[in-house]
């Protein structure tokens, strides 16, 4: 039997075995094992041996009822993948900071501009162009050219309201995320 034989009845004995988690999720689960096999072939060169490499991994039945705990219960991944863990957990990260990041940004902006409205009535606002084709926000020296006022002394609430609520919202977004670090 050829190495890709060997390959490819492992990893449909780990498919069956996977039966418990969706197929997207099995087949994720089904690639992410086979590049690792692939993997160590490469790092062990002519003196590999897929046998060893797929003892090295396991029964399929033990390896597929760790990685169903992992993703169904949040167990720890099956040992010898930390790395995956790793790089999920740097994606988790990024996106964590950058939600907050942003999100903060957005709502102290518009809070700002609602704050500062009542002192600079002229220079704060929400303008629009003649046919409503662009809208223009935030704080100018002078009113940019060919626009008028949408919002006037409304700007003050909305923005005040929509700042409040994009803070909050991301507080509770980041607070999910940070759950998953």
């Amino acid at each position: 039997m050829s190495d890709r034989e060997i390959i490819h009845d492992y990893l449909s004995a780990l498919g069956r075995y996977l039966s418990r988690l969706d197929k997207e999720t099995a087949d994720e689960v089904i690639r992410e094992i086979e590049s690792h096999i692939y993997d160590r072939l490469d790092d062990q060169g002519d003196d590999s041996n897929v046998s060893e490499i797929l003892n090295g991994f396991g029964e399929p039945r033990e390896l597929a009822s760790a990685y169903v705990d992992h993703v169904i219960d949040g167990t720890p991944p099956p040992k010898g993948f930390s790395a995956i863990a790793a790089v999920k957990k740097g994606a988790s990260k990024s996106i964590y900071y950058m939600t907050g990041f942003f999100g903060y940004l957005l709502g102290i902006a518009a809070v700002v501009i609602g704050v500062l409205k009542p002192f600079n009535p002229n220079n704060i606002g929400v303008w629009s162009t003649t046919h409503g084709q662009s809208f223009v926000i935030g704080v100018f020296t002078n009113q940019p050219e060919g626009t008028t006022e949408v919002l006037g002394w409304w700007l003050v609430p909305i923005a005040l309201l929509m700042g409040g609520g994009v803070i909050l919202f991301t507080r509770r977004l980041t607070a999910i995320l940070k759950r998953q670090l």
